[in-house]
């Protein structure tokens, strides 16, 4: 039996065999994970993403099963394994994403996700499970406590999925201070030319007040008119003026020293790189980012147009990513204002601080569209945080 490929998203490819499972970044790369004779070992990069033993090779124990399911808040189709239980883990199962397939119908990559799934599994002498599109299951069913995830949950826990979430909008999205905006290799967070336009007015509103300050403050000393009482205020003048000279040059070094963050798919990492200055300040490569993180202060109402209608809503916006030792802010949105056609639920949910899924039909803002898009371009999963 000769080898088979199969190729997925994000450049990645399957090698099947009679006796080896492969996963390869290309068709000619080095593998990424290599199964065979009922062990799993894996590269140390792809290793500590997914929190994985980088010397010691899976054994069949350690995993419960291998699942293949739809997520159908991606719209694709998603390989990994179940974890054994570990006490490393709480003593619960985690999910370990390996490979998933471009967004489309279910149909389309089905086939050959589910030849993926059984080949590992067969491989690996442990159960199979095989998660279709789930239909819509009631609204009432709590998502606040999911399996601890690396990959999207759906594809192993479908009991958790209620009716199907909206699709995230796409890019340009604008908002007080920044925008994300789609650029040929991929996407790029970058102030607003307001923004930084309103820090240099500022900075020279604030050195014109200083020279006024230090102009009063020696005139008083020197112009021979009669002295200023009590003595020690011109020296105040001139403290004030040398406070200000500061807080111009730091509202022109802010300006300067502006920031954009770039998702660049075509690289395949995150990078925070300067704007006018160039240089980059950090990089991330796609493969070792664990999950993105929208975390907010709890929603507050705004109030409705009519009965019945959605209810708008603001809240305070962060946006991370986790890459596996540190959680690195992507941008800090301040006040975000949106709308939630489930406000009762939401109104509920957010008296509970921690981590839950996001669900747009919950919270439909610009900020939480912004965070699923990343996240399906990433191809990770994305939590919500409430502070």
């Amino acid at each position: 039996m000769e080898t088979e490929l199969i190729r997925t998203a994000h450049n990645l490819t399957i090698e099947l065999g009679p006796t080896r499972w492969r996963l390869l970044n290309g068709p000619l790369s080095a593998a990424l994970l290599d199964a065979h004779d009922g062990t799993l070992t894996c590269s140390p990069a792809f290793a500590r993403a997914r929190r994985l033993p980088e010397t010691d090779p899976l054994q069949p124990v350690d995993v419960a099963r291998v699942v293949v399911g739809w997520a159908p808040e991606h719209a694709a189709w998603h390989l990994g394994l179940l974890l054994a239980a570990h006490p490393d883990h709480d003593y619960r199962p985690r999910w370990c994403g390996l490979a998933s397939w471009p967004s489309g119908d279910a149909a389309e990559y089905a086939t050959p996700a589910r030849l993926a799934g059984q080949s590992l599994a067969r491989i690996l002498d442990r159960p199979f499970h095989l998660v279709p599109p789930p239909r819509p299951a009631p609204d009432s069913l709590d998502d606040t406590q999911p399996l601890e995830v690396t990959a999207p949950i759906s594809a192993v826990t479908p009991e958790l999925v209620a009716e199907p979430d909206i699709a995230p909008r796409n890019a340009p999205l604008v908002f007080d201070d920044w925008r994300l905006v789609r650029v040929p290799q991929g996407y790029v967070w970058r102030r607003r030319a307001g923004w930084i336009m309103g820090q240099v007015i500022r900075g020279a509103g604030m050195l014109i007040a200083a020279v006024l300050f230090v102009a009063l403050g020696i005139g008083t000393q020197t112009n021979g008119l009669a002295s200023v009482s009590p003595g020690w205020l011109p020296w105040m003048g001139i403290a004030v003026a040398v406070v200000l000279v500061g807080q111009a040059g730091l509202l022109w070094w802010r300006a300067l020293s502006a920031a954009d963050v770039v998702f660049d798919l075509a690289r395949g990492e995150v990078c925070r790189q300067g704007r006018l200055l160039g240089g980059a300040r950090w990089r991330v490569p796609f493969n070792a980012i664990e999950y993105l993180l929208i975390s907010q202060s709890p929603a507050r109402p705004q109030g409705r147009s009519e009965a019945g209608d959605t209810m708008r809503l603001v809240q305070e916006v962060w946006l991370h990513i986790y890459d596996g030792v540190r959680f690195r802010e992507i941008v800090a949105l301040g006040s975000v204002e949106g709308q939630s056609a489930q406000w009762d639920r939401v109104r509920r949910s957010h008296k509970r601080k921690g981590r839950r899924r996001l669900w747009l039909r919950q919270l439909d803002t610009s900020a939480h569209h912004a965070a699923r898009l990343l996240a399906d371009a990433l191809d990770t999963e994305v939590w919500l945080d409430i502070r």
